[in-house]
């Protein structure tokens, strides 16, 4: 993962990251899983899907809640998206993140509130890169488990 560019707009700092590889939709929905696992927890404030043009947005975030905060138990997100956005508060990072997924692309955007850009400096430019890397790594892997059982299902 590494980190492109960081920019202010108005009241928001966006850290735009490269993932490894391209990614799809499926990558998509395990990384944001494994933030909603391993961070926002019971913090999960918002799920949007939308088009990479960001023409419209569609909010998912109470069928999510209703199932149980499993993107992959949610009806709306099991149709593939060019967009996928998650935002809550962050525990690792003790600040409030938005993430925003691009598919078919390495593209990952980060979001937080221009009042917390003391991260960016105790932390330095790269403050979030091994917690988005550490998420990068747990998707990849929920993609491997998950390529290995629908290969033993049809062996």
């Amino acid at each position: 993962m590494l980190l492109k560019k960081i920019k202010k707009e108005r009241h928001w700092i966006f850290a735009d990251y490269q993932a490894t590889w391209n990614y799809g939709y499926d990558f998509m929905l395990d990384a944001a899983q494994a933030v909603i696992d391993s961070d926002l927890k019971t913090e999960l404030e918002r799920v949007a899907i939308g088009q990479i043009d960001m023409g419209g947005q569609t909010e998912c975030i109470e069928e999510v809640r209703r199932a149980g905060n499993v993107l992959r138990r949610c009806g709306r997100l099991k149709e593939e998206q060019g967009v996928l956005m998650i935002a809550g508060i962050s525990h690792m990072m003790g600040c409030p993140v938005q993430l925003m997924f691009y598919n078919q692309t390495n593209v990952i955007r980060l979001c937080i509130p221009s009042l917390y850009k003391n991260i960016f400096k105790k932390g330095g430019k790269n403050a979030f890169t091994t917690y988005l890397c550490s998420m990068e790594i747990k998707a990849y892997c929920a993609a491997a488990v998950m390529d290995k059982e629908l290969h033993a299902e049809s062996g």
